[in-house]
């Protein structure tokens, strides 16, 4: 494939007057319908206005991204069917459930997914460029991108346990294979999976071997409760005695909480305890639906409807009797709005190609990541849309606001954790659930599960308490903690007298020292840790134990 499939020259006047046909290209195109049409205007030859910084256009069902350089005599379109595919390779790439990550053949970071990023807290911009031995401390024998570089051979299910430059401390189960081009080495690409992807992978697995030996997957019996929802805090359990409510009627409902908070897990227990948990539940992600497929994939499409079409059903008939999620409901255009609202207040739709009408008994539950009234005022939500699919509406509460969940909930993921790999019940440390109750938690349940993933993964197999130590760093710095101000020590000096015990004027004193310290070099405590003579770590923990923070 070249870099460039086909140029276009055009007159002043927007007319095509050549076409510059490279490699194959030619052979794409039926009945020289291109060649054909010379002399005519560039936007009915492309079959869309051009766009002077460049875009996407069709022709005769194939994608081109194209490039527009102006002349003085004549004007130059650059059309390439690689730069289409690149930008579905990289859109594609960012869908896969394992951290990926692209080094060049000296070992340079290139890209990473966004599944890498979240598994080892980093962004891409800040890899970029850099050599894996200044992102981490390792050797070759526990890198697989190394061992990968210097073999220029695949490395296939190893576990490796390493330090990134900053200290935290990861296991990964990796597969490691070299980049080539005409038999030179140019690169490497090593696949990472943690404990939730590996999760994935062995119900995926399940599934698959049901297809085989003819069995259904029990996708029905995977589908959460509200058995499943942990938690013993007040707003929790109204909010859930309110949706088993909502479950037993065909109201259609719209989910509101924030990032991590359990949206699909709160859909799914609907549906499991409705009288429809015996039909399908279909799960849609709306923001991951192209827009040029939405209605196919949600209509169902019959032979011949377009080239290569068959007859294939949609969402609305895989879901009949049962219910749809429409997760991420606020990125579908307004346009495919109108068409979801005519079939949801009809309950009967068309195939695309199709003439007849076909009914449709689905419950619609949906979720947003955005506040749908502002959406409204901008004029990105319809608001008959919205009243359609909002006739009750359940908010779920952040984690931050329902603090006494903290600790079962972290117990709950720890213990899951021991059980599925067998491994010895490890405890939680008060210290740590200290931590836990004062930090903020933006991302929720979802962000509490990774951490108490990140534990058990730093943890040695002999541990039977996780302490303080175990623990990321970004959740002890002084801004993620709300302890008593460095201020605050001077009034207490009241606790250092001879009536006090020696535990509690030893203590006193202790929070003197380090105050002093912090005092002295302005708060920074890596420098404040180093004249103490003792870790980062430990003086966070000092810290954090002495009711000290810094402002």
């Amino acid at each position: 494939m070249a870099i460039f499939d086909l140029i276009l020259k055009i007159d002043t006047a927007l007319r095509l007057k050549e076409i510059v046909f490279i490699g194959e290209s030619k052979k794409w195109f039926q009945d020289d319908h291109l060649e054909a049409m010379i002399g005519q205007k560039i936007e009915y030859v492309l079959g869309d206005s051009i766009k002077p910084e460049g875009g996407i256009v069709e022709i005769q069902n194939k994608f081109f991204k194209y490039q527009w350089i102006n002349d003085i005599d004549e004007n130059t379109v650059y059309l390439s069917r690689e730069g289409v595919l690149m930008d579905l390779y990289e859109q594609t790439i960012r869908h896969v459930a394992e951290g990926i990550q692209i080094y060049d053949r000296n070992g340079y970071f290139l890209y990473a997914n966004p599944a890498s990023e979240d598994l080892e807290f980093y962004k891409n911009e800040d890899f970029k460029g850099k050599h894996i031995l200044d992102l981490y401390d390792l050797k070759e024998e526990y890198s697989t991108i190394l061992t990968v570089l210097r073999t220029q051979k695949p490395v296939i299910n190893r576990c490796d346990r390493f330090k990134m430059k900053t200290g935290k401390a990861l296991t990964t189960i990796n597969n490691g294979y070299p980049l080539k081009i005409d038999d030179i080495l140019y690169g490497a690409v090593v696949f990472e999976s943690d404990l939730s992807a590996l999760k994935r992978i062995k119900n995926r697995t399940i599934n698959l071997e049901a297809y085989v030996e003819g069995r259904q997957p029990a996708t029905q019996e995977q589908l959460y409760a509200f058995d499943d929802i942990i938690h013993v805090s007040d707003k929790m359990k109204n909010m859930i005695h309110f949706a088993k409510k909502v479950s037993l009627t065909d109201s259609s409902v719209i989910i509101v909480g924030a990032t991590g908070t359990g949206k699909e897990l709160m859909a799914q227990s609907i549906h499991s305890f409705s009288p429809r948990r015996d039909k399908p539940f279909i799960d849609i992600n709306c923001s991951a639906v192209p827009s040029n497929l939405f209605e196919s994939m949600f209509f169902g499409t019959e032979k011949g409807a377009f080239t290569g079409s068959i007859a294939k059903k949609g969402f609305f008939e895989m879901a009949d009797g049962g219910t749809i999620f429409l997760d991420e409901v606020n990125s579908i255009s307004i346009e495919m709005q109108a068409k979801l609202l005519r079939v949801l207040q009809e309950k009967r739709f068309q195939r695309i190609g199709g003439e007849k009408y076909l009914r449709c008994d689905v419950r619609i539950i949906a979720a947003a990541n955005e506040d749908l009234h502002e959406l409204m005022e901008q004029q990105k939500i319809r608001k008959d849309f919205y009243y359609r699919i909002s006739a009750i509406k359940i908010e779920i509460p952040s984690l931050n606001e329902r603090k006494e969940d903290i600790p079962i909930l972290a117990r709950y993921f720890l213990i899951e954790l021991c059980n599925q790999y067998n491994r010895p019940q490890m405890v939680i440390s008060n210290q740590v659930l200290d931590v836990f109750l004062e930090y903020n938690w933006p991302g929720n349940v979802r962000e509490l599960q990774h951490v108490i993933e990140y534990v058990f993964n730093c943890a040695s197999e002999d541990i039977e308490e996780v302490d303080i130590s175990h623990l990321p760093d970004y959740l002890l710095s002084p801004s993620a903690l709300d302890h008593t101000s460095m201020r605050d020590i001077k009034s207490s000096k009241d606790f250092f007298n001879e009536n006090n015990t020696l535990e509690t004027q030893l203590a006193f004193f202790e929070k003197e020292i380090i105050y002093q310290q912090l005092q002295k070099h302005g708060g920074n405590i890596t420098k404040s840790a180093k004249s103490l003579g003792i870790s980062r770590q430990s003086l966070q923990y000092r810290m954090k134990k002495t009711g000290l923070s810094v402002e």
